[in-house]
């Protein structure tokens, strides 16, 4: 059987094209891409920070545990934990009724009854490099912070200002000092966030737009 000499192929030539159009396109993509990612991946640690004070302040509200804490753990440039814990209902009644001082301790046993939840996130950094906590509970009676949460700046948002709050930047942003920057002056880039909160646990959450906070 004849075959069919019409059956052609592509050129040498016509591959060097194609993979050159390729490497073109990719090398123009990719640094998109990769901020993208890093915006996602902020963005993601964000989502979490709020969604653990969320959580602890209904166990707080429904009386599951009266008092709770959100406690912030960075390690260096490299990555940060964010744990919270609660406080039983016999717990806390045995502590006010010996008069001992209900305290947002940073301790990791022994003050608590119960380990929540503990998530680590590679590749982020908050505005703080060293503990910090804060602390709520039913009616806002016994609402604290402490570490380095307890020394928050003050920051502006939507026109006014508040020290309740954890920026969650790229670790490219706080190296050298290993915390995020709180403002555009002492070159807080994007991509960052900002998980605000009152002592009654309401949470608000905030884009940083290269020159202040934008609600999400």
């Amino acid at each position: 059987m004849q075959q069919d000499q019409n059956i052609k192929g592509f050129t040498i030539l016509e591959l060097l094209v194609v993979i050159t159009i390729v490497a073109i396109v990719s090398a123009v993509g990719y640094p998109n891409f990769m901020k993208w990612r890093e915006d996602r991946e902020i963005r993601a640690a964000m989502e979490s920070a709020a969604t653990m004070l969320s959580s602890i302040n209904n166990l707080s509200q429904r009386g599951n545990f009266p008092f709770v804490q959100l406690k912030i753990t960075p390690n260096g440039t490299t990555n940060t934990t964010i744990t919270s814990k609660g406080m039983n209902v016999k717990t806390l009644s045995t502590r006010l009724n010996s008069g001992s001082v209900i305290d947002c301790s940073l301790t990791n046993s022994g003050y608590w009854d119960n380990h929540l939840v503990d998530k680590t996130t590679k590749d982020v950094s908050t505005h703080i490099n060293a503990e910090g906590s804060v602390c709520f509970s039913q009616d806002g009676t016994h609402y604290k912070t402490l570490g380095k949460l307890n020394s928050n700046v003050n920051v502006t948002v939507e026109g006014r200002i508040t020290n309740q709050y954890l920026i969650i930047c790229s670790t490219s942003n706080a190296s050298g000092s290993g915390k995020c920057p709180t403002n555009q002056a002492d070159g807080l880039k994007q991509p960052a966030y900002l998980v605000e909160w009152t002592r009654f646990g309401n949470i608000s959450k905030f884009k940083w737009s290269g020159s202040g906070w934008n609600r999400q």
